[in-house]
């Protein structure tokens, strides 16, 4: 059946982000569509490189499972290992070969990464920056990566998606294992889990963290037992 918007609900709508629709064709259209695209994302929706969006760990229920099955969170802490890629010179292989090319590349990227580890997610963190997420259940350690063989894996399974000949780019790598103390719930866990990867990959594109990250964060939310006496 066909669905009618009135007047009030359709500006509301374009309301909500009007620089982005103001040249549309059909601006109420655009709008839904990049609600529903948002709210994709959200749900664990894979974009077209493959990869999760960022809202998928910042908004969405990504570690929920990954908090709810693990044995060890409410003794010793939450743990994660996650390895972040950026891509160098992005914007050059964009403008040297056109954005299909460079779309395939980024495909290419993140189809190595879920490779190199089976069973992790891997989060877009902005356009050419990624994150493989080493949780819980997948038994992978950060601590067993090494960015040697990552960039050697990246360089060979990328090439197939450049023109012959084209130079392929390089990376920036950052590896972090991260623990959380007593997070209150499985929500909390994302953002901060969002802002430590950025942590992470700044100071590693400055050069002023080779190796492996370690990060400790004490959130003290358990609630204290009731004292008996």
């Amino acid at each position: 059946m066909p669905y009618a918007l009135d007047e009030a609900l359709a500006s509301a709508l374009v309301a909500l982000d009007p620089r982005a629709v103001r040249h549309a064709a059909d601006p109420v259209r655009d709008a839904v569509q990049r609600l529903l695209l948002e709210e994709h994302a959200r749900r664990g929706v894979p974009d077209a490189t493959g990869a999760l969006s960022f809202r998928a760990l910042t908004q969405g229920a990504l570690l929920q499972a990954e908090f709810d099955l693990s044995t060890h969170a409410h003794h010793e802490g939450w743990s994660v290992g996650a390895l972040v890629v950026d891509v160098k010179g992005m914007i050059h292989v964009n403008a040297r070969h056109g954005f299909p090319v460079g779309d395939a590349f980024l495909r290419a990227v993140v189809a190595s990464l879920q490779a190199q580890g089976p069973g992790a997610p891997v989060v877009r963190l902005q356009g050419d920056n990624f994150a493989l997420l080493l949780v819980p259940s997948t038994g992978l350690r950060i601590e067993d990566v090494a960015e040697d063989t990552v960039r050697a894996r990246l360089a060979q399974d990328v090439r197939a998606s450049l023109p012959e000949g084209a130079e392929v780019p390089g990376f920036t790598l950052a590896r972090l294992a991260l623990t959380l103390e007593q997070p209150t719930h499985w929500q909390v866990l994302g953002p901060l889990v969002w802002g430590e990867l950025m942590r992470a990959y700044t100071l590693a594109e400055r050069g002023q963290a080779p190796g492996l990250q370690e990060r400790r964060l004490p959130l003290g939310g358990f609630v204290p037992e009731r004292d008996a006496s």
